[in-house]
């Protein structure tokens, strides 16, 4: 691991740059990525359909399923931490490596999961069913996955210079919220956009290739999953390149890199 030479440059970005960067880091990693992110999101897609298989019966005044749909939303909401986890240890290892480890990535995990399944399976489902809660999960635990997988902090603080992951988040987050609010609205508005050119082109696409365009139940059901997916594993892209900013913004991570790579090459090479 060579801190000082990343394979994506460590320097301050805007917002706009983040998206463009993510479309960037998806078309040089796309095969191994979507490998990561199949891992995690297949299984949980599958859950859903059988969670949800007996709502599929569209509202007769609206003549589409709105309460399968406002659930299946709920539900990635829930889900997205836990579908998204492999995808996030793998770039944070692709930053860094030449050549990322599908076995580090599952090590990792395992390693992390203790505190996933606490914070962003059973905290997060008791706060994403009230959607009001969503503005403390934004402020104080945007980040929470990457500090979870990637800096790996213990559940209680044992020494100041390991603070538990609660104290990081807050570290982390404080002072930060307006920026935070500002690139979650501009989030929602392009997830908005490409939720809808997603579940368009598959609907076209299916038209094309079965020569039919009638209006079905899996249209509002199975694809509308799948285009929340194909948002999700995007935004995974942008979140992990915005908790770097975040860190550059706030630490100087830049600068600790080249600190930390220096201290190494002073050291010398570890022994066998």
């Amino acid at each position: 691991m060579q801190l000082d030479k990343t394979r994506i440059v460590v320097r301050e970005r805007s917002f706009l740059d983040i998206l463009d960067l993510s479309l960037v880091v998806i078309r040089r990693w796309a095969g191994p990525l979507a490998v990561a992110l199949a891992v995690g999101i297949v299984p949980l897609f599958l859950i859903n359909a059988l969670l949800l298989s007996g709502m599929e019966e569209s509202d007769p005044e609206l003549h589409f399923p709105l309460g399968y749909m406002m659930l299946l939303v709920l539900l990635v909401a829930w889900e997205l931490p836990l579908a998204t986890a492999p995808a996030t240890l793998f770039l944070g290892q692709a930053v860094f490596e030449d050549h990322p480890s599908a076995s580090r990535v599952a090590v990792d995990l395992m390693k992390s999961l203790p505190q996933l399944i606490l914070y962003q399976v059973l905290l997060r489902a008791v706060m994403i069913v009230f959607v009001v809660t969503w503005i403390w999960l934004l402020n104080q635990y945007y980040y929470l996955s990457e500090v979870i997988l990637l800096e790996r902090n213990p559940l209680r603080q044992k020494s100041p210079a390991r603070p538990s992951t609660a104290r990081r988040c807050r570290t982390l987050h404080a002072r930060i919220g307006g920026d935070l609010f500002v690139r979650w609205m501009g989030t929602v508005g392009l997830g908005g956009v490409l939720l809808a050119s997603f579940w368009g082109s598959i609907w076209i696409v299916r038209g094309l290739f079965l020569s039919t365009w009638e209006v079905e139940n899996a249209l509002f059901t199975h694809y509308f999953q799948a285009s929340l997916w194909l948002v999700a594993g995007f935004f995974c892209v942008v979140r992990f390149l915005s908790y770097l900013d975040t860190r550059i913004r706030r630490e100087g991570w830049e600068v600790e890199l080249i600190m930390r790579a220096e201290s190494q090459r002073l050291a010398g090479p570890e022994p066998n």
